[in-house]
C-alpha cells in the first residue's frame, strides 16, 4: 500500500534527524576526548564531521538500496541493521585505534600498523596476556547488541523504508545511485585533501605520512621543518670526509624501553644483565654509564639517537650518522625487530642504506620477537674487511615484546600496557615482567655479539648498547611510556664496548650526557669530523654544553648542567606549571623545590625552553 508524499514526509523528516542525531553521537563524544584528553586542534572538528557526513550519506544509499529489494520486510531491515552495525564497528575501531595509538606510541594507530598486527593476533593477545577466546567472545557480544539495538530501532523508526514507500522505486534507486557516486568522487578525492596534516582521524590512519609534522606528541610548523630540512640538506652536501680515520665496525644495539636503572650492571638488585657485567669483567668494556633521552617514545627517541639533534630540532630527512659514515665507505645494515615500516613512516628516517630488515619484512615469527634478529645475522656472510655498521633493535624490553619460554621469571608477572592498577602486587607484577624482558635483552645481546664475533666484525669493532627512552612501572600511577618526563622515562644506558683495534672511549662516567651525545662520541673515537648541524658533543672534549633538553608531548624541559644541585627543570606548556628537582639529592624527585630556587635562574631557564618550543602539539603554546 502506497503512503502519500504530503503526509509521509514530515514523518520521514522527523525519523531522519533522530537518526543523524544517533549517528553522530559516538563521533561527537569521540571529538570531546580527542580534544581534551588527546589536545587535537580544533581545526579537526569541521572536517571530521565533513567525514563522518560521507559515510552517512553512503550508508543512507545503501539503506535505500536495501529497501529496493524484492524480499520479505524483516529481512531488508536485518540487512539495514547489518549496513548500520558495519559502520558503527569502523568509527569504533577508527577511535579505538586512535586513543590506543596516542597513548601507546604518541600517534594514532595507522591501518597498515594494525593491520600488521592483526595478521599475528593470537601472538599478540598471547604477549599481552589477552585470551582470544575472552576478545571473540566480547566482540561477538558487542556486535549482537549492536545489531539488535539497530533492528528494534528499525522497526519503529525506519525512514529509509518510508522514503521508499513514498517515492517510485525508479526515483528512490536514484536518488540512493546517486548518493553512493557522491560518496565514492569524495573517497576518491580524500588522499589528495591531506587533512591529516589538521589530524583528521581517518586520514591518520589511512596516510600516516600526512602526520608527519603534525602528530599526538610533537609538532613542528611546515615552514620550520622547511628550514631544518633545508640545513640538514645542505650539511648533507657539504661533508668533506677527514683524512686518516681509523675504521672500526661500528655496532649499535639499541633496546626498546630500556631503562638504566633496571640493569643490574648499574646496581640494580636484581640480576638482569649478567652478559653485560660478564663483558666488563673481561675489560672491553670502557664506558657504562647513562643518558638522557630527548624524549620518551621511539620516534624522537631513534632519531634524536641517529640524527643527534634534539625533538624540536628533528628534521625530516636528517643527515644522520649512518650517512656520515657512508661517506667514508661503511655498508649500514638494520636489523630492526619491530614494524617500523609501518610506525609512522620511521623507516624514512633511516634513510638511504645497504640493507634494511625489520618484524615486517619476514613471515615465520612474531614481529616484535627478537630471535628474528637472530635468523637474519645467521644468514649474513663473513666479514669481508669493508668497514661496516650494524645498528640492531630489540623489543624484548618493551611491553608487546615476546618473552620466551627459557627466559626465567624473577616472579609472577604479567603485561602491564593496559594496567589500570597501582596496587602494590599490580606494580610488582609489572616490574617482574619488565626485569624478565631486560634480562632476556641482555641475552639476546649477548648472542648477537657471539654471532658477530664467528663473523668476523668484532675483530676491530666499536659496540653502543642504548635504549631510545625509559619506561615507567607504575611510578606516580604511570605505565610504559610516551607520557612523563622523569627519569625512569628518559634515563636509558650508555654502554661502550671496545673491540680489537677499537677506540676503547675512556669517559669518566660522572659527566652528564644526553642520548644526542653518542654519536659525535663514535664518530670522535674513530677520527672522523663531527657535522656541524649537529647539536650533541663529543664526550672526549670538554663538556662545555650548558643544559640537556628532553621534550615529551606538552611538557617541556632541561637539566642545568653547570648547576651544583644538576637541577632538573620542566614545564607543562598546557598548564603553565613548573616542576623543579635536585638529581643530585633526589634522583627519585619525589620533592619539587620550584619555590626554593631564585627567581633570576628560573627565568634563564624559562628564555632557553622557549627557544626549543618549536615541536609542542597542536593547540598548545609555551606560556
Amino acid at each position: 500500500m502506497s503512503v502519500s508524499f504530503s503526509k509521509s514526509w514530515p514523518e520521514i523528516v522527523r525519523q531522519l534527524g533522530i537518526s543523524t542525531a544517533i549517528f553522530l553521537m559516538v563521533p561527537l563524544l569521540f571529538l570531546l576526548v580527542y580534544f581534551e584528553w588527546l589536545h587535537a586542534p580544533l581545526s579537526v572538528f569541521g572536517v571530521h564531521v565533513r567525514v563522518v557526513a560521507w559515510f552517512a550519506m553512503a550508508l543512507a544509499g545503501v539503506r535505500i538500496l536495501i529497501s529496493l529489494l524484492p524480499i520479505e520486510t524483516a529481512l531488508r531491515r536485518m540487512l539495514s541493521s547489518l549496513a548500520v552495525g558495519c559502520v558503527f564497528f569502523g568509527f569504533v575501531a577508527l577511535y579505538s585505534g586512535v586513543v590506543v595509538g596516542v597513548k601507546l606510541w604518541g600517534r594514532p594507530a595507522s591501518l597498515q600498523l594494525v593491520s600488521i598486527y592483526f595478521s599475528q593476533a593470537a601472538a599478540t593477545l598471547r604477549v599481552m596476556d589477552i585470551s582470544i577466546y575472552w576478545v571473540v567472545g566480547v566482540a561477538s557480544l558487542f556486535a549482537l547488541i549492536v545489531v539488535g539495538s539497530a533492528y528494534s530501532y528499525l522497526k519503529k523508526y525506519d525512514w529509509a523504508l518510508r522514503f521508499r514507500e513514498s517515492m517510485s522505486p525508479i526515483t528512490s534507486g536514484v536518488v540512493a545511485a546517486s548518493l553512493l557516486c557522491l560518496f565514492s568522487v569524495y573517497a576518491l578525492s580524500f588522499e589528495n585533501r591531506e587533512w591529516g596534516a589538521q589530524g583528521e582521524p581517518l586520514s591518520l590512519a589511512l596516510f600516516p605520512n600526512q602526520g608527519d609534522l603534525v602528530a599526538q606528541s610533537h609538532h613542528v610548523g611546515l615552514l620550520r621543518m622547511a628550514e631544518l630540512q633545508s640545513k640538514h640538506d645542505a650539511a648533507r652536501t657539504s661533508y668533506v670526509p677527514s683524512a686518516g680515520v681509523h675504521k672500526s665496525n661500528i655496532i649499535f644495539i639499541v633496546v626498546d624501553a630500556l631503562r638504566a636503572d633496571h640493569l643490574s650492571l648499574f646496581g640494580y638488585n636484581r640480576k638482569t644483565s649478567p652478559g653485560l657485567e660478564r663483558i666488563r669483567s673481561e675489560g672491553a668494556m670502557s664506558v657504562a654509564t647513562s643518558a638522557v633521552a630527548v624524549c620518551n617514545e621511539s620516534f624522537c627517541g631513534l632519531r634524536g639517537l641517529a640524527s643527534s639533534q634534539t625533538v624540536a630540532n628533528q628534521a625530516e630527512h636528517p643527515f644522520s650518522v649512518y650517512d656520515v659514515v657512508r661517506k667514508y665507505g661503511y655498508k649500514v645494515n638494520l636489523v630492526l625487530s619491530g614494524d617500523h615500516t609501518n610506525f609512522y613512516g620511521l623507516a624514512n628516517m633511516y634513510g638511504r642504506v645497504d640493507s634494511y630488515f625489520d618484524g615486517a619484512s619476514q613471515k615465520g615469527r612474531y614481529i616484535n620477537d627478537d630471535r628474528i634478529l637472530l635468523d637474519r645475522l645467521n644468514a649474513q656472510p663473513k666479514w669481508d674487511g669493508t668497514p661496516t655498521m650494524f645498528q640492531f633493535h630489540l623489543m624484548s624490553a618493551h611491553f608487546l615484546g615476546l618473552r620466551l619460554d627459557e627466559t626465567p621469571e624473577f616472579g609472577p608477572g604479567r603485561p602491564y600496557g593496559v594496567i589500570r592498577d597501582w596496587s602494590t602486587s599490580t606494580v610488582e607484577s609489572a616490574n617482574n615482567y619488565y626485569d624478565r624482558g631486560v634480562l632476556q635483552a641482555d641475552a639476546v645481546i649477548g648472542s648477537l655479539l657471539e654471532r658477530l664475533k664467528a663473523l668476523g666484525y668484532l675483530k676491530d669493532a666499536l659496540v653502543v648498547v642504548t635504549g631510545d627512552h625509559g619506561e615507567s612501572l607504575g611510578e606516580r600511577g604511570l605505565y610504559g611510556h610516551v607520557r612523563g618526563v622523569w627519569e625512569e622515562s628518559l634515563r636509558v644506558p650508555f654502554i661502550v664496548i671496545a673491540f680489537g683495534k677499537a677506540d676503547p672511549v675512556l669517559l669518566r662516567s660522572s659527566e652528564v650526557i644526553s642520548q644526542i651525545d653518542i654519536a659525535p662520541t663514535v664518530l670522535q673515537a674513530l677520527g672522523m669530523k663531527v657535522p656541524d648541524v649537529w647539536m650533541g658533543a663529543a664526550l672526549q672534549t670538554p663538556y662545555s654544553r650548558r643544559y640537556i633538553d628532553f621534550q615529551q608531548a606538552k611538557l617541556l624541559g632541561l637539566i642545568d648542567t653547570k648547576s651544583r644541585e644538576q637541577y632538573k627543570f620542566w614545564v607543562d606548556t598546557q598548564s603553565g606549571n613548573t616542576f623543579t628537582y635536585s638529581l643530585l639529592s633526589d634522583r627519585k624527585e619525589e620533592f619539587d623545590i620550584s619555590g626554593k630556587v631564585a627567581p633570576e635562574l628560573m627565568n634563564e631557564w624559562r628564555e632557553h625552553l622557549k627557544q626549543q618550543s618549536g615541536a609542542l602539539p597542536a593547540g598548545v603554546q609555551y606560556r
